[in-house]
């Protein structure tokens, strides 16, 4: 990690942060980059969820529906 700096966090914070990387035998600054990175999907997802759809996702979408429904048969 060439550059890094120190943040200002309570002791609970460090403490469930450093719980979460030990149970995935993550540093803190890659535990800390999966949920950053979780977060932005998320919301990328939330931003999606809430767009309308227009005609052509509506085919999409009936199209792969249907697909699912025959690859089950």
């Amino acid at each position: 990690m060439p550059d890094s700096t120190t943040i200002k966090v309570s002791v609970r914070n460090r403490d469930a942060l450093r719980q979460l990387a030990d149970r995935e035998g993550l540093t803190f600054d890659a535990q800390l980059e999966k949920m950053i990175r979780r977060e932005r999907r998320r919301i990328i997802g939330a931003q999606l969820a809430s767009a309308p759809l227009d005609v052509e996702d509506n085919a999409v979408l009936d199209a792969s529906a249907g697909d699912v429904a025959d690859a089950s048969r």
